[in-house]
Parts: C-alpha cells; structure tokens; sequence
C-alpha cells in the first residue's frame, strides 16, 4: 500500500478505534462516565463499551469507583512520549504560534552560549515593521531579555565568571553596562522570575521574557515577547504580556519536566 492510499475497512483494528474514541470523550471534558453513557456516545453494546472501559482500566489508563470511570494520569504518558522526542524547538512552536495570534507581537525561544543568546524558535506576525532576528541570531545576553532571564539562572559561581569577563558595551544610551548594575539587575530578575528590558539592545525596542527550567529546576531557555515600544511603558507591558507569557511557560515546562 502506498503512503497515500487509504486503507480498507478490513484493514482496520475496530476495537483499538473504539477505544481511542472513548479517550476522546473524557479529552472533550467528561470527568466521568458510566458503562451507559459510553454506550450511548459511542454508539455501540453496553457490553462492547463495558469491554472498552474494563481494557482501559485494566492497562490503567481508567480508574473505576462505582458506576462511573475517570482518566488516571497515565494516560498523560501517551501524549508526553511523544513531545519526549521532540526538541525544543519543536516542542515549542505551538506556543510561540499561539502567543503571537494572542497578541501579535514576535515571540522566541533563546539559549545562552557563552556571552551570547541564541535565537532557536521564533513567531513573527505579518507586518512592515520587522527587526532582523531570524533563527541562530546571536545577540549579547546582558543587553537582552532572554539572555538576562538565562543569566539570572546560573549558578553563581558561573555568573561570578561571566560577570568577571562579558565585555559589557553602551550599545543604546539606555544599556544597562556597568558589572555592578547588572549585577543587581540580574539579582531582582531572579527574584521576580522575569525580565522586561526596554530600549537597551535597539532604541525604541523592548522585551519581556520568563525562564524556561527542565525537571532538575535548572533554566535551560528563556520565553519572551520583542516588540516596537511605542507609547507602552514598563507597567503596561507586564500587565499586558506577562500572563500569557507566565501560562505558556509552565504548558512548556510540564513536558520538559515530564521527560
């Protein structure tokens, strides 16, 4: 059979049909369900559904307590094998996809390397307006959003190092570029757990980013929005994108930390 040519019905498990059917009742929001509402959405024998559900929880992706059954959080295995292989930016691409419809605005993924950030993942809105930051874009970490958020969770000895070393340039009048400064700076980014950094990279340019941390708690990327600043103050853009950016964060950590 070629890789386009639909299978024949013979071809096909009913059963295991059947069964992930039933999986998708409890995904549309049923909490529980009895043998005869299984049935009746199913559209198949109280003994058929009574086959389904007793398989189910016999694997234990089903939990029984009376009449009624309910997902274990086993079933989450079957979804996180999955985004198991995939790395991050994959993983991530959804979530960027979304934050960008949610606002319009770019979204990206960093990793540090060195003294430098690194683009991996990025969602662009279609407009005239662009910053020229396509994937590998290398930009110093200290004058970033992302960078600072992956500055601000290394272990100390390693941001002792970094801060000893980085060449720190004025690259706007507002570039934050004295060791000590950034020192502090990096201190209250840690403590809030994000970063909004305006006009430091490119005047009239800001950034909001969060940490993202794998199951060791260690922060392995950061999450963040770029954006023209125009008349938006510090105020508005944590108001207006840091919870979305917060929600997304942990939707992306659940699955790293589930590895």
């Amino acid at each position: 059979m070629s890789d386009h040519e639909a299978p024949k019905k013979e071809e096909l498990l009913d059963s295991l049909t059947k069964g992930l059917a039933l999986l998708r009742l409890f995904a549309g929001g049923a909490e529980r369900l009895t043998m005869q509402e299984v049935a009746e959405q199913l559209d198949v024998t109280r003994a058929a559904a009574r086959r389904l559900l007793l398989t189910l929880q016999h694997n234990g992706y089903l939990s029984q307590d009376g009449r009624e059954f309910a997902l274990t959080p086993r079933v989450m295995e079957l979804g996180y094998a999955y985004f198991a292989s995939m790395n991050l930016p994959q993983l991530a691409r959804p979530y960027l996809q979304a934050l960008c419809a949610q606002l319009g605005e770019s979204c990206s993924v960093g990793v540090l390397d060195a003294e430098s950030v690194v683009l991996v993942a990025r969602e662009e809105p279609r407009q005239l307006l662009r910053v020229d930051m396509a994937l590998g874009r290398r930009m110093p970490a200290y004058a970033h959003s992302l960078g600072r958020v992956l500055l601000a969770g290394m272990e100390d000895d390693a941001l002792d190092a970094y801060l000893a070393s980085a060449e720190l340039r004025k690259l706007t009048p507002f570039t934050v570029s004295s060791r000590t400064a950034l020192a502090r700076t990096l201190r209250q980014i840690r403590a809030d757990g994000y970063c909004v950094l305006v006009s430091e990279l490119v005047d009239g340019y800001a950034g909001i980013s969060v940490p993202l941390r794998n199951q060791a708690g260690k922060v392995v990327a950061g999450l963040g929005y770029s954006m023209v600043l125009g008349s938006r103050d510090k105020a508005h853009l944590e108001t207006r994108f840091l919870p979305p950016l917060l929600e997304a964060a942990a939707q992306i950590e659940g699955i790293l930390q589930a590895r």
